[in-house]
């Protein structure tokens, strides 16, 4: 059991996790993460703390990013997460 489990406090706060609130299939909001990696009209990758996030899709932009999140937009058909 680790820290976050045993204290109740949820692993975004704990351990820096990736998290990602998709909203229908037009946008998405990623927080923690570190780097943009690979950005096209149909793919955008980026570097998390421990995961690397695979975004794909069509007419796919980056709206905003700032130091805490990232918001994606277009018509999102796939979220993946790849271990690093």
């Amino acid at each position: 059991m680790n820290l976050s489990e045993k204290l109740d406090i949820p692993p975004d706060v704990t351990e820096g996790a990736t998290i990602v609130n998709v909203y229908g299939n037009r946008s998405a909001l990623v927080e923690n993460y570190k780097s943009i990696i690979e950005y096209s009209d149909t793919k955008i990758k980026l570097q998390g703390k421990h995961v690397k996030l695979l975004i794909e899709g069509s007419k796919l932009e980056i709206d905003r990013f700032t130091k805490e999140d990232c918001k994606i937009r277009g018509i999102i058909h796939q979220v993946q997460y790849i271990p690093t």
